[in-house]
């Protein structure tokens, strides 16, 4: 039974390996382009083609079809079959599948989602206003968990604005030339 033990705590550990996985790929390979545009550009259609700033929810979901966080989870899953007794590879694989599909894209999904069930919960809109807040800035790159932004300095509870008060729109993506603004219109960044 001393199997069953380190299993549960691989079960425990795959979510918390999910939100470091999914931190440094948002972050650096998403949005700052480590491997290149083919890879981000799911990404950058996310956040200035179906879900800009003047448009964050719609009544259903519009998926920007990436694919790039499956091979995340494949890789991640691989790595741990060879590292690991099979007994605590296949529990960290399931703790850290079920976390990233069962929440972290449920979750992500309802953030997007008008008029979703969730709403009626503060915990749910502190979420969503910490989500929104990504979409504006640099900031903030967890879904559900964001201890890696407090780890890493990228957490904030503030939207970016000028020396008016105005809300702005930082510049997202290093791959890309062009982007929305506040207002919904493209422009040169």
């Amino acid at each position: 039974m001393e199997w069953l033990k380190y299993a549960a705590l691989f079960f425990l550990a795959g979510p918390f390996i999910v939100e470091f996985v999914g931190y440094i790929w948002h972050r650096w390979v998403e949005h700052k382009g480590w491997f290149g545009k083919t890879v981000a550009f799911r990404h950058y259609k996310h956040h200035e083609v179906e879900y800009p700033v003047n448009r964050l929810r719609t009544h259903e979901y519009r998926n920007a079809n990436s694919w790039t966080w499956y091979a995340v989870g494949i890789v991640t899953s691989v790595l741990a079959i060879m590292f690991a007794p099979w007994q605590y590879a296949l529990s960290f694989g399931l703790g850290a599948w079920i976390y990233a599909w069962g929440i972290v894209l449920s979750m992500h999904t309802a953030f997007h989602v008008k008029g979703h069930f969730l709403w009626k919960y503060k915990w749910f809109r502190k979420l969503v206003r910490l989500h929104d807040i990504h979409h504006y800035d640099n900031m903030n790159y967890g879904i559900c968990l964001f201890f890696m932004d407090r780890i890493f300095g990228t957490y904030t509870e503030e939207f970016p604005k000028d020396e008016n008060g105005n809300l702005v729109k930082h510049p997202m993506f290093v791959s890309y030339m062009y982007e929305r603004d506040v207002d919904g219109r493209s422009k040169k960044v």
